[in-house]
């Protein structure tokens, strides 16, 4: 795969689609559960819509499942509840730190502790949840310092007076009890959401409890002016996965399994010695607030936002015995905020877009309740990390058949120590200019054919930032070589190009073929396991192809076909990188996912099968293989009125035995029950 294939790719798609008369509208695919918008490349950019009702009716899923059959996303977990780790949701194989996660277009990275940026995707409100808008790849202007792409979640603003109820209960204690409503009264429009959540453990003390509050008010101040303020406090509680390997210790009624650890570590365990014990667990309280003003012009609007995180996290840890309380910790893990200003206008056939944000990522002062014997350290904000972004875009129509999307962005990071014990923090500055391209050419009234061309940056996150200063003047630790032993880390950058072609080949039959090249200089590489080297190397590329199919069967039946193929190169890389010289880690070459669709009222069925192919795994500094597996799911809906509905859910029905992640078993089959109310 190179730039000139893919250049040849798309004149051919041109090609071979024809040319016959256009209608006056580009094609969309209004599929319901997976909207392919072929004017995407030149309005939204939003490449696939996940409507939340369609594809899992009924049940009160997590994000990553109601994204587990797309094309271009890999889901995995440790755990089914409650995981929050970088890599839990791959955007075309990039984990958190190289893609961003939006709610109502808004950034919900949380900055994380010292150990990593995660997305927290418990904190998400599902039962208001509307769509998901899916970009891929570095082709949007508006959404800068991303490599994998973006993440839209939007939520249900304004509607009419009612919602509902929803219970859950399944295998493993799973148990969900959701509550929202949404109302107007002349102009405010709200939402108010409860819910509480959890599981029993299904590896050894990994039990999970949730509760989320959330409020979301909007107000028509004139017809041109509206403001929102949302705000959603979530509480969680979660046992540490404790180690339960066959020896000392061991626990029979619970799958064999790794364990996990703190981060930071405690002063007097460096070398990650200290073990989490039975009870083990954390506590986390998160409150997210949002703000927006948005006026509406003659020809567009602009509008005011502003988002800030309040996060911090409760760390409790026993003796062996399990008698007392060893360590009693509380770490502020999250003090972010955003102000940003965006707007758009129409002027002689462009759309043009703006707008600029300012970002500041911070962490808190914490405490001990319980210090452990021997432990000295103070919990200060190590770090804090300046970003500001402004980027002005254009759509516009070239002639019957070419549409054009043009835009230019311009980031920058500051860096350094937010506390003057924070010595070993380095300051750091950098910054740069993308400029992104994308032409549409609308073959005839049933074809659209597209390719794009964009500049990638991406600045080292916290966790990298962190351990790439603390790491800088040590030569080796623990007996290995630092490959970035004083050396300046630098920015991710390249080029991303993208070409393919949709089509509604007939009233029951649509597809959609995407190929992508990414060339990626200085390729950052971390991995969050001791020793937390952070280091540059010259080279990574990542391509692959993404084929979307919808067939319709009749009015009542529907099959959807999502295949993705993924490889990926390193170069520069050295032995030191635990063996894994030529690839990057945790991206299977092949995925499919197949769904099947019953709609025909009081029944709603779903079946889906999801294949990921083998793939290489870095876990404890040692390349593993994981094979390939197959996942079958089934869900039934019965509509028992107009306001109740009962389903059933059987999960992993043929009880598969396999691993997302090693080291940690996922469940067999699994059963679930739920009941829905509308009020």
């Amino acid at each position: 795969m190179n730039k000139k294939l893919l250049a040849i790719a798309a004149v051919a798609g041109m090609m071979l689609a024809g040319s016959s008369a256009m209608a006056e509208e580009t094609p969309t695919f209004n599929l319901e559960e997976i909207v392919i918008q072929a004017e995407g490349v030149v309005k939204s950019n939003a490449d696939t819509t996940v409507n939340v009702k369609t594809v899992s009716p009924g049940k009160a899923s997590t994000i990553p499942e109601l994204l587990r059959s797309s094309a271009g996303i890999d889901i995995q977990q440790r755990a089914t509840a409650g995981d929050n780790q970088d890599g839990t949701v791959k955007l075309r194989g990039f984990d958190a730190r190289r893609y961003t996660v939006l709610l109502n277009g808004r950034q919900i990275n949380s900055a994380g502790v010292m150990g990593g940026q995660y997305i927290d995707w418990t904190t998400i409100p599902l039962n208001t949840v509307e769509k998901i808008q899916i970009i891929k790849g570095g082709k949007s202007a508006a959404h800068g310092n991303t490599l994998g792409g973006v993440i839209n979640i939007i939520t249900r603003d304004k509607g009419v007076n009612g919602g509902e109820i929803n219970i859950l209960s399944g295998s493993n204690g799973r148990y969900d009890y959701l509550f929202n409503y949404s109302g107007s009264a002349g102009k405010l429009n709200f939402n108010i959401i409860a819910n509480k959540t959890g599981a029993d453990a299904y590896l050894r003390n990994n039990d999970y409890d949730a509760k989320q509050y959330g409020l979301r008010l909007s107000y028509d101040i004139t017809k041109d002016d509206n403001i929102l303020f949302g705000v959603n406090r979530t509480e969680t509680k979660r046992g540490y996965i404790i180690a339960n390997v066959p020896g000392v210790n061991y626990d029979p009624s619970y799958p064999a399994s790794d364990g996990e650890s703190l981060s930071p570590f405690p002063s007097f365990s460096p070398s990650r010695s200290y073990a989490l014990n039975p009870g083990a667990y954390w506590k986390k309280y998160n409150t997210y607030y949002d703000f927006a003003y948005k006026h509406k012009t003659g020809n567009g609007f602009w509008q005011v936002d502003y988002w800030k995180n309040d996060e911090k996290r409760r760390e409790v840890n026993y003796n062996a015995a399990g008698t007392a309380v060893d360590l009693d910790r509380t770490i502020v893990s999250d003090k972010s905020d955003n102000i940003g200003l965006s707007g758009q206008m129409t002027v002689n056939g462009h759309t043009i877009g703006y707008g600029g944000e300012y970002k500041r990522l911070r962490y808190g002062y914490g405490y001990y309740d319980i210090r452990p014997a021997g432990g000295t350290d103070q919990i200060y904000p190590s770090q804090k990390i300046n970003l500001w972004g402004t980027y002005v875009d254009d759509n516009w129509k070239l002639n019957d058949r070419w549409s054009a999307y043009a835009g230019l962005r311009y980031d920058h990071l500051s860096a350094g120590r937010d506390d003057s014990r924070g010595t070993e923090m380095r300051d750091y500055d950098t910054g740069s200019l993308s400029p992104k391209l994308s032409l549409s050419f609308r073959n005839n009234a049933k074809t659209n054919t597209f390719i794009s061309i964009n500049r990638l940056w991406r600045s080292p996150s916290m966790a990298e930032y962190y351990w790439w200063s603390q790491n800088y003047s040590q030569a080796k630790k623990a007996g290995s070589i630092n490959p970035g032993y004083r050396q300046q880390i630098k920015p991710e950058k390249g080029y991303s190009y993208e070409t393919g072609v949709e089509q509604t080949v007939s009233d029951k039959y649509s597809t959609k073929v995407t190929l992508y090249y990414q060339d990626i200089e200085d390729y950052i590489n971390f991995q969050h396991e001791f020793p937390f080297f952070c280091y540059n190397i010259d080279k990574a590329r990542v391509w692959g192809a993404e084929w979307e199919n919808v067939f319709k069967l009749d009015d009542k039946n529907k099959l959807i076909l999502n295949y993705t193929n993924e490889h990926t190169a390193k170069e520069g890389a050295t032995r030191t990188d635990a063996g894994m010289t030529d690839a990057l880690d945790y991206r299977p070459l092949h995925k499919a996912s197949l769904a099947y669709q019953y709609d025909a009222k009081p029944w709603q069925v779903r079946y889906s099968v999801n294949f990921t192919g083998q793939q290489k795994a870095l876990y404890k500094n040692t390349v593993h293989t994981i094979g390939s597996y197959t996942i079958h799911n089934l869900a039934v809906v019965r509509e028992l009125d107009k306001t109740r509905s009962i389903s059933l859910y059987v999960d992993n029905i043929f009880d598969k035995r396999y691993v997302e992640q090693i080291g940690y078993p996922m469940p067999g089959r699994a059963y679930y029950v739920s009941l829905t109310q509308k009020i």
